[in-house]
């Protein structure tokens, strides 16, 4: 196991970066030929999408990250899939044409120029995205992180950027319209080549039996979705609710310079994502089993593997922002700060390991659920209060804040409801004598 679980790690690593590159390369060719304001647009836009894509997917992908997790070999996950994939372009299609409808009106409410011209390329991207990161719940189920990872919106974002490289060179300029109609063609391609991948799979697995028992039944599935994704919602407002904050609140620059700390600060926590496309399948396996010795050594490895690997990008960032967002332009030097505050609530969020996916994975995904909610929801309050007084400094105090609190409750509920602690120091929980209802049912 061990065995397999390092070249798993290397592969999605490698993959992981790939797809991490993506969106900080998109980033600069954006920033260098459009400036800062264009940045602010294509964020906005970026957000909208991953807001229609995340309600549009209703928590399917982590669904089918956890049951076809628990038996891989099983006949019934091409079920579980077809389910998920049915129920996404149900509601892709109709949120891809009313995104495309009312992008006038978004334009005119966050007051940014050209974000029209994207969102029409874009909105055609939302049947894509969607059934791309199903695609990539059903790889990460079935031990295949890195093909998982290549499924999600980095890799569009890469291509986006070889496109958009393209297509500097040919007409020696990018327009708005440019980066919305790539976008789509991106993200075609990688749901193209995510069908590829599932065919591929499909003929080289050596056999596919029934599982011992009976199958999950579809009312099941539905609701461990719907758990799953009001638990998603948390991250939908940090991730797309936040933004809209930002949008409606800072200057196209304004945001601009802020989107370029939040995604250069990525670059820490990629690890974190790395882990969280390998381990999680494997804490339902374990947990399903009931071998609760081997998911405390699995999750304290993954928070220890990741503190390791993400101490050099938060040196750099930490030591050297200016020179680090100079490769997007001088203008954005002056994220500087933004990029110390990002980093240092990144490695909080590496620190504590995958306490999020060990609740979700152990039964405990409503109680994840309402930590991410409620945190979440204080942290867009931040949003509302710091920015008017700092600015874009306030935006990335108010995601620190996000970041840093979610992490640590979430620390909390993985001790009293498992009896694991991942942090490498003292368990201060149980110092101030916080016990386990673990040991306690002992």
């Amino acid at each position: 196991m061990h065995a397999d679980l390092g070249l798993s790690l290397v592969r999605t690593f490698g993959a992981r970066a790939v797809a991490s590159l993506g969106g900080v390369v998109l980033l600069v060719v954006v920033a260098r030929d459009l400036g800062p304001e264009a940045v602010g647009g294509l964020a906005l836009a970026q957000a909208l999408l991953l807001g229609s894509s995340l309600l549009a997917r209703g928590g399917m992908d982590n669904a089918l990250m956890r049951y076809v997790g628990r038996d891989a070999s099983s006949s019934y996950v091409f079920l579980y899939l077809w389910w998920a994939i049915r129920h996404g372009l149900i509601i892709s299609v109709p949120v891809s044409l009313l995104l495309m409808a009312l992008r006038g009106y978004i334009e005119t409410w966050f007051d940014s120029p050209g974000l029209s011209s994207i969102l029409l390329g874009i909105a055609f991207s939302v049947p894509a995205y969607v059934f791309s990161f199903l695609l990539s719940g059903f790889f990460k189920g079935i031990r295949m992180p890195a093909t998982a990872s290549l499924m999600e919106n980095g890799s569009v974002s890469l291509l986006s950027a070889l496109f958009l490289w393209f297509w500097y060179a040919y007409y020696g300029e990018i327009g708005y319209a440019a980066i919305g109609w790539v976008h789509f063609l991106a993200s075609l391609l990688v749901a193209f080549q995510g069908a590829g991948q599932l065919w591929l799979w499909n003929r080289s697995k050596r056999s596919v039996a029934p599982c011992g028992s009976d199958p999950v039944q579809y009312k099941d599935f539905k609701s461990t979705s719907r758990a799953f994704f009001v638990a998603t919602f948390a991250n939908f407002m940090q991730t797309v609710v936040a933004i809209m904050i930002a949008g409606l609140l800072l200057s196209d620059v304004g945001l601009g310079l802020f989107k370029s700390a939040q995604q250069v600060g990525m670059f820490i926590s990629f690890v974190l994502i790395v882990i969280n496309a390998v381990f999680p399948p494997r804490f339902a396996m374990l947990y399903h089993e009931g071998d609760f010795k081997g998911l405390d050594s699995l999750a304290r490895r993954g928070a220890l593997i990741g503190i390791i690997l993400a101490l050099p990008p938060l040196s750099i960032c930490l030591i050297f922002p200016a020179w680090v967002l100079g490769f997007l332009g001088d203008e954005f030097v002056r994220a500087s700060s933004m990029l110390r505050v990002i980093a240092l609530a990144q490695l909080v969020n590496v620190a504590t390991g995958s306490v999020g996916f060990l609740l979700n994975m152990t039964g405990h995904e409503r109680l994840m659920r309402n930590i991410g909610l409620i945190c979440n929801g204080f942290g867009l309050l931040g949003f509302w209060l710091f920015i008017p007084l700092w600015g874009p400094m306030g935006a990335a105090l108010a995601l620190a804040f996000i970041l840093v609190v979610q992490n640590i409750t979430a620390l909390l509920y993985v001790w009293k409801k498992l009896g694991i602690w991942t942090l490498p120091c003292p368990n201060f929980f149980a110092l101030i004598g916080i016990e386990t209802e673990v040991k306690r049912a002992s």
